[in-house]
């Protein structure tokens, strides 16, 4: 009888369980399919053509092929410059696949891609059906997965996949983790935890300060865990390692003693008086004086360009709302909001290949509503109610229990960060997609909450203290 209860009691959850993989198989296979019917394209590489198969080019693809070129020509050690312009992560990563087949490497990319971000998502969601949160996961597993933009950004040469799936599995790991409360495997759950966020930040550096503060609340709020000091050390350490060997092969290679020498100059683009706070190819950025090697040009630009905003506040103020429209606008058409005011860089967003409004924009009446008035209304109608679900959906788990409010606390670091570094940098909405899966999770909440009139779903289930 014990034993028939306890199996009654197993059942749904294991229901949940498997309805949550079917889908995640299905999603994959399907995108696997659409994988094999991308045509190839032919890309010039130093007079030499490349043949990209089974994968859509991202909004920087030619230049991570290069450097793949590169690095398949000449080893990790490539002295081509795009890998020190650039952090050489991505395309690094894109190497080390190549040992599956150097032919179908990109079709690999785009299929590895494709299954991380399909496990992901369903790590994440049973992660999250254990939690009090159990009757909101259907509709997070379904938002995340079956997000158009999000989705489909697994079959495009970009490293922003590859994050939104690592933020996914981080946060799966720590909830696993509060939820067991097991003491014997916070040390290998901590440990997997920091290297997806040293391999994130291998990608994206920009990614090391959502890193690095998530795992460090993780560790602080953690009952029973002794040796905190030395475990944000250990935390530390595993996660530098990846961006350090990114320095440690620019320097073997050029003598270059950083990551990337990109980040003055992405900045300059965001900042200036002719700036829009979007990318600009021409009209933008802050007279800076620059001497010496790349390295140090690249930290005097940004010492420049932060000089600027602090002595031109209301500039400043004007561009950061900008970039902030930027930063959360919808994807069609530059954001919808207008040429004028949103400039975007994901026009390879495979999403706006099939979405209805994009079609609409061939024909000139379609064209007329889209980039008219009724596209705007709808456009800051979209951009303002994901707003609001998200930050709805934050309150929400703040007036819980402390479980939950952490839980909160963490897709925010992530949101947030990112979204202050865009303020400083370029406002693009295609720098939101690492963390549109946190970003969902919370606009979920937030919009099963209000669809049952501002009643919480939430259950009993396990809370920290």
């Amino acid at each position: 009888m014990a034993s028939k209860s306890k199996r009654a009691r197993l059942t749904p959850a294991r229901n949940h369980r498997n309805a949550f993989l079917y889908w995640s198989v299905i999603i994959f296979l399907v995108k696997v399919l659409i994988s094999i019917n991308i045509p190839t394209t032919v890309i010039d590489i130093n007079k030499n053509s490349v043949l990209v198969k089974g994968i859509w080019l991202g909004s920087d693809g030619e230049g991570y092929i290069r450097g793949f070129y590169a690095l398949s020509q000449q080893g990790i050690f490539s002295t081509e410059s795009i890998l020190n312009y650039w952090p050489a992560g991505y395309p690094i990563i894109i190497f080390l696949f190549s040992i599956f087949g150097s032919s179908w490497v990109f079709f690999t990319l785009s299929f590895l891609q494709s299954l991380i971000f399909s496990l992901a998502t369903y790590f994440f969601t049973i992660q999250v059906y254990k939690t009090r949160l159990k009757n909101y996961s259907y509709l997070i597993f379904i938002l995340v997965l079956l997000n158009p933009t999000l989705s489909l950004n697994s079959l495009i040469i970009g490293y922003e996949s590859l994050t939104a799936s690592g933020f996914l599995l981080a946060m799966g790991i720590i909830i696993k983790d509060l939820v067991e409360q097991n003491e014997k495997q916070f040390f290998r759950n901590l440990a997997a935890s920091s290297i997806i966020f040293g391999i994130m930040i291998f990608m994206q550096p920009r990614l090391i300060i959502a890193g690095v503060l998530i795992n460090l609340l993780w560790i602080f709020i953690r009952r029973g865990v002794k040796a905190k000091a030395l475990l944000v050390l250990f935390s530390i350490f595993l996660t530098l390692i990846f961006p350090s060997a990114l320095i440690y092969r620019n320097n073997k290679s050029l003598g270059l003693n950083s990551i990337s020498t990109n980040l003055g100059v992405t900045m300059n683009i965001g900042a200036g008086d002719g700036a829009t706070g979007g990318y600009m190819l021409e009209g933008y950025g802050v007279d800076c004086e620059t001497y010496g090697t790349v390295v140090q040009q690249d930290s005097q630009r940004v010492r420049c360009v932060l000089s600027w905003y602090l002595d031109n506040p209301t500039k400043s103020l004007k561009l950061f709302l900008n970039k902030s429209l930027f930063f959360w606008s919808p994807w069609i058409n530059n954001g919808f909001l207008g040429e004028d005011t949103i400039i975007g860089t994901n026009s390879r967003n495979p999403w706006l290949k099939v979405s209805p409004f994009t079609k609409m924009l061939t024909d000139p009446q379609g064209e007329i509503i889209v980039n008219g008035s009724i596209g705007k209304l709808a456009s800051w109608v979209w951009l303002l109610g994901g707003f609001f679900l998200m930050f709805y959906g934050y309150f929400l788990l703040w007036r819980e229990d402390f479980f939950l409010r952490l839980l909160g606390n963490i897709a925010l670091i992530a949101i947030g960060t990112n979204w202050l570094i865009s303020l400083i940098s370029i406002g693009d909405h295609r720098f939101r997609i690492p963390i549109m899966g946190l970003s969902l999770f919370l606009q979920a909440i937030g919009l099963k909450t209000l669809l049952r009139g501002g009643k919480p779903a939430m259950v009993d289930g396990p809370a920290l203290r």
